[in-house]
């Protein structure tokens, strides 16, 4: 991005501020304040050892997801309606 497409956005935002901009000023003339930023940088293990912003994790136990596929048994099913299939069409041509 060039200096001359930098001021071409912020020249934009002066008659079209951003949606969160317009909550935070509008948040602050009714008493908001926000939250002061916590003193000194957290340890770096810490860091590392935090979820990545955004993504749940459960440690432990039961997630409450599904049992995963069986595909074998996916595939005999599949077989086995292949041939019902093939069985019924050959009667549906033969009758």
């Amino acid at each position: 991005m060039t200096l001359a497409e930098t001021g071409e956005i912020f020249e934009y935002w002066e008659e079209n501020p951003p949606a969160h901009l317009m909550l935070q000023t509008i948040a602050r003339m009714l008493g908001w304040i926000p939250r002061a930023a916590p003193a000194g940088a957290p340890p770096v293990e810490e860091i590392a050892a935090a979820a990545p912003p955004g993504l749940a994790v459960a440690r432990g136990g039961d997630l409450g997801m599904p049992v995963p596929l069986d595909l074998e048994a996916l595939r005999a099913r599949n077989r086995a309606q292949a041939v019902a299939i093939a069985h019924r069409n050959r009667g549906a041509a033969g009758g």
